[in-house]
């Protein structure tokens, strides 16, 4: 099924475009929004994505789901994928968890399926760590 053991890969990101288009849904106490998104990587994760994410938060909390196109390279390979991606955040506490369509890969990247873990450190810096195996064009 893979020809190689679990790589782990990480880099930072920088989001360089932000665009939200906020939408209402009559009954509810949150805002929500539709927001397109543009991220440049640099580091083991090289190039860029844009990302479309259903946002909706109130006082007490905040979550999202995303589908975010990646062009570039990953620890060398180079093509395209597709992230599936969500988060939540309640207070100071937030997780964010995602996976790689599989499928999605092109160019080097055909094959690659795994998960994707964002984290922003206290600083603000986005980051993506990717636990992905690299599947036999076979297979």
């Amino acid at each position: 099924m893979t020809n190689d053991a679990e790589h782990i890969i990480a880099a930072d990101f920088d989001v360089t475009d932000w665009v939200p288009e906020p939408y209402e849904v009559e009954g509810t106490n949150s805002d929500l929004s539709r927001v397109l998104v543009t991220k440049v990587f640099d580091g083991l994760i090289t190039g860029t994505s844009r990302a479309e994410l259903l946002m909706a938060g109130n006082a007490s909390g905040a979550g999202y789901v995303a589908s975010e196109v990646f062009t570039g390279s990953v620890d060398g390979r180079e093509g395209t994928m597709v992230i599936q991606h969500w988060g939540l955040a309640e207070g100071e506490a937030a997780a964010s968890d995602g996976h790689i369509i599989p499928g999605s890969g092109t160019g080097a990247l055909e094959g690659i399926v795994g998960k994707a873990i964002y984290v922003q450190d206290a600083a603000g810096q986005h980051s993506l760590e990717l636990r992905v195996f690299f599947r036999d064009s076979e297979a």
